[in-house]
């Protein structure tokens, strides 16, 4: 039968799908803001994930105008796979720790947009935008 076929198969794939996430990453989930008495403003985050992963820049970026001050910001689009398994949601933060393909990429954030979810699925893919500001300006700010 069809469905004991995927059944068996479906894991044989994922480790597939692991052994090319050659590089690790963390996710995590941001909280509420928070101001202290002192006026210093900080948002708790919540980890999801650290593990292995793979990315992929499916397009060119384009440049955007982020805030009131109109500074201009190069987005990408991402899409960042991790096992399958952990609960991502959007609005959650990856964080490269890790990529021995492109080192360039250690310390990046993304911010996840939304899931691509499915059934049997050999990985989570995620689809992130990736902010890219001048020196000098912060994620937080946009």
């Amino acid at each position: 039968m069809l469905g004991d076929a995927i059944r068996h198969a479906l894991p044989e794939l994922r480790r597939e799908a692991e052994e090319r996430m050659r590089a690790t990453c963390t996710i995590v989930r941001p909280g509420e803001t928070e101001t202290d008495a002192d006026g210093n403003v900080t948002t708790p985050t919540t980890p999801v994930y650290a593990g292995k992963c793979y990315s992929r820049y499916p397009g060119l970026a384009f440049e955007t105008n982020l805030n009131a001050q109109t500074v201009s910001v190069a987005q990408s689009k991402l899409v960042v796979r991790i096992l399958f398994g952990p609960i991502v949601r959007p609005g959650d933060v990856v964080k490269f720790t890790a990529d021995p393909d492109n080192p360039q990429l250690v310390g990046t954030r993304v911010v996840v947009t939304s899931i691509d979810d499915q059934s049997q699925a050999t990985a989570q893919r995620l689809l992130c935008n990736d902010y890219q500001a001048p020196a000098g300006f912060t994620d937080e700010e946009a």
